[in-house]
């Protein structure tokens, strides 16, 4: 018998946006996405072309963010440049703090620390008069944190 869910909980996510320590800007869209890297082992010879085995490589991670926002006085401060315009001045890695409250107040923490900006897109609508810029990020640590 299948047992129904608990439909009375509510998950909540709060995002905070570092670098060198400093808080630098908020986001409304945050996809994370995994790839690993398999490698087929087979029987040299073999004319069927059976796979004998599989063995997974290491997990490459890369996030791509919805409308971010920076704080332009903040990352003067954080990165030390004397002025910041467009989100393609970003030249050095930023840390996304994930934050994710569950049922009963248990939280958890995901760190994607050292991110570097791959790629940046930004649409324009006129009409309506909204821009969305959309960054692309590869981390180089994520660190799961349980807090007790």
């Amino acid at each position: 018998m299948t047992r129904i869910p608990n439909t009375k909980s509510v998950v909540s996510y709060a995002y905070t946006i570092k670098a060198n320590g400093i808080k630098i800007g908020n986001l409304q869209g945050f996809n994370p996405s995994s790839n690993r890297a398999l490698e087929r082992i087979r029987e040299i010879m073999n004319e069927l072309d059976d796979t004998k085995e599989i063995l997974p490589g290491r997990t490459d991670f890369q996030i791509t963010i919805d409308r971010l926002e920076t704080y332009d006085q903040a990352m003067m401060e954080a990165f030390d440049y004397p002025s910041f315009d467009f989100i393609h001045e970003i030249i050095d890695p930023i840390d996304i703090i994930e934050e994710i409250q569950g049922p009963q107040g248990k939280v958890r923490i995901i760190q994607y620390q050292n991110c570097w900006l791959q790629s940046i897109n930004k649409t324009v609508r006129e009409g309506t008069i909204s821009v969305t810029e959309s960054v692309t990020a590869w981390p180089t640590n994520v660190r799961i944190i349980r807090p007790r």
